[in-house]
């Protein structure tokens, strides 16, 4: 089941929820790319990504960051965590399944993402793909406490990627604490392109191993 949302503020945010074709697990967020660069949450990586969880049995909800297509507000660079936030509350009531949150985002989102789950908003798991080590809206310090979160972490980046670096990625994630599973796509860069396949399974197999078994899930029929 597709259905186009308005996830209350402040801002209302433009968004989409799904449903898996199966019951539902538990729920994703998945955050898309920088605003100001042409990021939507219709954009391809985003949507395979959202494929993926589905897939594994979790609703998911994509969304415009404030300022984007329909959602309200304007583009921050720093509180879109906030809109994180608001899109995982959504999808929480709307699955109504007491099950696994995970929060994923690529490039910008993905440091939204990150940065929320070190706030106050509940994350089970972090999907990370490409997270970006150009500093233009915060500061690498904003992420100092990344190691405290104990939960699951999938990074994925492209091998050619000169925006997300695997190995300037890794590092930054080691030096704070944080050792995700790193799964490094090659012949790819920052976008993706014809290499959404081993996205999607990448994201497949992470979660097929870090979220509980159906017996043990709150699961709900949709």
């Amino acid at each position: 089941m597709r259905e186009a949302v308005m996830i209350p503020g402040p801002p209302v945010l433009e968004g989409v929820y799904e449903s898996p074709d199966s019951v539902i697990r538990g729920s994703a967020v998945i955050a898309h790319p920088h605003s100001l660069r042409g990021g939507t949450m219709v954009q391809p990586v985003v949507h395979h990504v959202a494929k993926a969880c589905r897939r594994m049995g979790l609703a998911t909800v994509r969304f415009n960051f404030r300022g984007v297509g329909l959602s309200q507000g304007e583009f921050s660079g720093m509180d879109e965590w906030e809109d994180v936030r608001a899109a995982a509350d959504m999808v929480t009531q709307r699955a109504a399944v007491d099950g696994p949150m995970v929060l994923a985002g690529y490039s910008f989102g993905a440091r939204m993402s990150a940065l929320a789950a070190l706030k106050d908003v509940r994350a089970d798991a972090l999907i990370l793909v490409a997270f970006p080590m150009l500093w233009e809206d915060l500061t690498p310090d904003a992420f100092d406490r990344l190691g405290e979160f104990t939960g699951p972490v999938l990074s994925i980046c492209g091998l050619q990627d000169d925006i997300a670096p695997p190995a300037e990625v890794e590092a930054f994630f080691h030096q704070r604490g944080l050792q995700p599973e790193t799964v490094v796509i090659s012949g790819t860069d920052h976008f993706f392109h014809g290499r959404h396949g081993p996205l999607e399974a990448a994201v497949e197999s992470f979660l097929l191993r870090c979220l509980p078994t159906e017996e043990a899930s709150g699961e709900r029929k949709v």
